[in-house]
Order: C-alpha cells, then sequence, then structure tokens
C-alpha cells in the first residue's frame, strides 16, 4: 500500500503530557538510548522510544536520515501500533510480544520501506509491555547486530526498571552459570516475605514460567530448598538450588533493607504477582511528589509560596529560611537570572517539575502565576531517607538545569548569537508551541529584550537576527505577538 491514512501527530501539550505519564519509563531508558544511539552511529540510525501502545514519545538522530525519518512520521508525538500504520518494528513488537526486525520493503506501507526497524518490547516486572525501543537504519544499510544491540539495551532497561520498583524487597539473583550471577543476563526475583510479587524476563525464562503468572506463587513452591537456606552475603559463594522442575541454579539473596520506622514493602507496592495494575500509579512526577510529601506529616518542613507574574524573589532572602535549600515549581513559569557587567543575563527558565538550589546571589522573576515550594538542605534529606523518590526526581530535574547552565556558557564562549538564538528558539517552540498548518505556533514568545537576556548579547543583536529569519523565510509574523516557525527541524539543522 502507498501510504497510510492521514494521522495527526500529538500536540505538544499532549506529547508533554504522554512523556510525563512514563517518566520512569524515559528516565530508566535514557542512559542506555544514548549508548545505543553511539554504537549505531556509523550506521547513522536513530533511536526511538514509545511508550506501550507505540505512541513515540522521544527520539535521537540526527542528519539527513533522521529527517527522512520525520518526513514519514517516524518522529515524536506518532502513533506507530499496527492498527494505525500496519507491519512496522514498533508495532509488530509489541503485537509479538517479542524482539523483531522489518527490513525495507517488509513494511506495510510503501513509503516506509526507505526503513529498516529492529525493535524490542520492554517488560516492566509484573510482565506488562511498558514500552518499545527500537534502532531504525535506511534499509539500503547492513542489519548486522542491530537486534543484539537492541536487546542488550533492554535488558538494561528491565533491569533498571525491576531496581527502581523493588529496591526496598529481598531480591534473589540466580542463573543457571555461576558466572552470570550479577550479570545483565542474571534473573531477578523479588519477594516480600515468602510471596514472589516481580520477576524480570530473564528470571521468568530460567524458571520456565509463563508471564504473567496467575496467583501469587510462594518461594517453596518454585524451590525445593528452603529461602533461609540461600546465601544473603554477595561475596561468598553461590548457593546451588533446585526448582521443583528439577533445574540447578546458582542464587545468592540480597536481603530486604533497612526502613524508615512506620514504613512497609506494602507501601511501597500494593501490586503483586496477581498483576493488579491500579494499586499504585506509574512514574510520579515531581510536582506529585510535593503533593504527597504536603499530604503527609514532612508538610511542616515545607514552604509554600504562591507567585504571581512579575514578582521578583531574591535567593538572599530564601537562603535565610531554607539553608542550603531547593526551590521546586510546582506550578507557573519563573525565570533564574544574574546580573553581569551591569546587564542581565538569564540562567534558566524553570517549569513545573523543575528544581534548583538556591544560592544566595540567585534572583528570579515569575513569568506565569504559580506556586513554588522551598526546602532547606536538612529538611530536603529529612524527608528523602524516608521518601527516596524525592530524591530520585528531584536530582535529575537538578541535573538539567546544571547542563542547561554549562551549555549556555559554552555557546556563549564558543557560538555566535545567531546560533544561540535559533537554539534558544527551538526551545521555546519544543515547550510552548503546537503544531498547526503554518507550521509552529508559539503564541506568547519571548521579545527581543527576553532572548537577548537569554543568550547573552545586545537586544539589538538578538533583533537583528529574528529579523534576519524573518526576512529568509523560517519565521513569519502571524500577528502582534504570535509567531510560526514554518519548518522547525529545517530551522534545527542550523545547529548540525
Amino acid at each position: 500500500m502507498a501510504a497510510p491514512p492521514g494521522a495527526d501527530l500529538l500536540s505538544r501539550e499532549k506529547l508533554r503530557e504522554a512523556q510525563q505519564r512514563n517518566e520512569t519509563l524515559v528516565r530508566m531508558a535514557r542512559g542506555e538510548m544514548e549508548a545505543l544511539f553511539r554504537d549505531a552511529s556509523v550506521a547513522g540510525g536513530i533511536v526511538i522510544l514509545t511508550d506501550p501502545h507505540g505512541l513515540v514519545l522521544y527520539s535521537l538522530g540526527r542528519g539527513q536520515f533522521a529527517t527522512e525519518a520525520a518526513n514519514v512520521a517516524l518522529r515524536p508525538g506518532a502513533m506507530w501500533d499496527e492498527a494505525t500504520i500496519g507491519t512496522n518494528g514498533i508495532g509488530t513488537a509489541i503485537a509479538e510480544r517479542q524482539p523483531i526486525s522489518v527490513i525495507g520493503g517488509e513494511h506495510f506501507f510503501e513509503l516506509h520501506q526507505i526503513l529498516s526497524c529492529s525493535a524490542a518490547p520492554i517488560f516492566d516486572p509484573f510482565g506488562a509491555i511498558t514500552g518499545v525501543l527500537d534502532l531504525t537504519c535506511a534499509a539500503k544499510t547492513p542489519q548486522t547486530l542491530m537486534l543484539a544491540l537492541i536487546k542488550r539495551a533492554v535488558e538494561q532497561i528491565e533491569r533498571a526498571l525491576f531496581e527502581t520498583q523493588f529496591r526496598n524487597h529481598e531480591q534473589m539473583r540466580f542463573h543457571s552459570d555461576p558466572y552470570l550471577v550479577g550479570s545483565s543476563h542474571e534473573g531477578l526475583l523479588a519477594f516480600e516475605g515468602d510471596r514472589l510479587v516481580g520477576a524480570n524476563r530473564n528470571g521468568v525464562k530460567l524458571l520456565g514460567l509463563d508471564w504473567p503468572a496467575g496467583g501469587a506463587p510462594r518461594f517453596d513452591d518454585l524451590f525445593t530448598l528452603e529461602q533461609g537456606e540461600v546465601s544473603h552475603n554477595p561475596a561468598s559463594d553461590d548457593c546451588v538450588l533446585q526448582t521443583k522442575k528439577g533445574r540447578l541454579l546458582y542464587a545468592r539473596l540480597r536481603p530486604q533493607p533497612r526502613l524508615h520506622p512506620g514504613w512497609s514493602p506494602a507501601q511501597g507496592v500494593a501490586r503483586a504477582w496477581s498483576f493488579d495494575r491500579t494499586a499504585e500509579p506509574e512514574g510520579l512526577t515531581l510536582p506529585q511528589i510535593i503533593d504527597r510529601v504536603l499530604s503527609g506529616p514532612f508538610a511542616r518542613l515545607l514552604i509554600v509560596r504562591r507567585v504571581k507574574a512579575g514578582q521578583l524573589i531574591y535567593g538572599a532572602d530564601e537562603e535565610k529560611a531554607a539553608a542550603q535549600g531547593l526551590v521546586v515549581v510546582r506550578s507557573g513559569r519563573l525565570r533564574c537570572f544574574a546580573s553581569v557587567d551591569g546587564k542581565e543575563l538569564t540562567l534558566f527558565t524553570l517549569d513545573a517539575g523543575d528544581a534548583l538550589p538556591l544560592h544566595d546571589s540567585s534572583m528570579f522573576e515569575v513569568k506565569k502565576d504559580g506556586e513554588i515550594v522551598v526546602m532547606s538542605g536538612a529538611a530536603f534529606q529529612e524527608i528523602a531517607q524516608s521518601d527516596r523518590d524525592l530524591a530520585r526526581s528531584a536530582m535529575p530535574a537538578i541535573t538539567r538545569m546544571l547542563q542547561k547552565s554549562e551549555r549556555m556558557t559554552e555557546d556563549i564562549v564558543f557560538r555566535g548569537v545567531r546560533y544561540r538564538l535559533i537554539r534558544a528558539l527551538c526551545e521555546v517552540a519544543a515547550r510552548d508551541g503546537r503544531l498547526t498548518p503554518q507550521g509552529v505556533v508559539v503564541d506568547s514568545p519571548p521579545s527581543a529584550e527576553e532572548f537577548a537576556m537569554q543568550i547573552g548579547a545586545t537586544r539589538q543583536s538578538a533583533s537583528t537576527v529574528i529579523a534576519e529569519l524573518i526576512r529568509d523565510g523560517a519565521v513569519r509574523r502571524l500577528d502582534f505577538s504570535a509567531i510560526a516557525i514554518v519548518d522547525l527541524d529545517k530551522l534545527k539543522r542550523q545547529l548540525d
């Protein structure tokens, strides 16, 4: 068939919501995606992460092939399930629940036959597909080892998902080969008491179980050895145990960590091997975690403030109330800036879910009405000891801000004003734009002065570059305030 029926990409807002719903998956997969992209860079491939239904959440790629793939809708916001796209790597991997390669002409639609896709479903510790990792290259590119690279990356992602879900449970690591205990190929089981509550794909395969399984097997339903006889010492020799089916395995148990008083594993993981998936939400965002803290006994340690557009917040004042503290944006938008030689330089734009350490020289301008939460360093440590999700969500948010600062400094030193402004414009489009037939429309873009403060340039320099982009047809003014970026991908290519 020549072409699929027309299908609109998700709006920026809907895509952002989907990314937030799958935040845990994205966080666990990001490092593997980058490593896979480096491994496949010679072949010029792109790496795709989707949600469990085939919605593309993120992609990593550059160059001509990345553009060609985007032109056939292999890009964030597009749906690649079999019902929409027919036979393809992502959708078929979901339908068949196993890794698969779909090469060139094997694709259902003719325009997709320029692609060769290797994809594997990512399973959560309860046996449900939580996403798909895909590596796509040009159809003419040799596919040697592509599927193997995908499988290796997915093993690591599934391992990270398991560790995150069951970090407060007793875990058993095992394999039929003693040299593979402790490797990425090992089986992983999680127990609450003697009840099995989760497993990785390798564990299910090594035990010969069906996945998902019914009921909640206990340790003595699976093994002939008593649970207490399995070694808890990671440095000791592995214990040899036999399954009820007669298979010999080498294993060791990691004991349940000592927990904060009053906390039980049942609070951390309400779902068991019976796969009740309604008991606990997936991947809470930082604002959601803050909401949870505010509803509990640690609420007294947080300072919550409503802020209004135009309001200035001084880090020195906040430091007095929250020494060595942290500011979390619960809603709204803040601009963090510094004064350099009498001129303002925008350091960060913080949206809901962003966090930043406080400094006595920090200054914030509220750009959009909202709410912030401030906590001292001591309060953060006290809460994080009980609610590990706070630390796990706050640290990546802080890291993102620091990486943006480092990149901005490098750009100011090594890049011209045009490059810096185009990058800032692309970031605004990604954050606030909406896709329309006219291009990506930004209803309230920053002014030339605001762009200048953001990129460390004069207002006149920023205005000159904006005028050049309008004259070149890359940007159009729609009315007094709104602008349209006619071809965002083409604009991004100027950054290559």
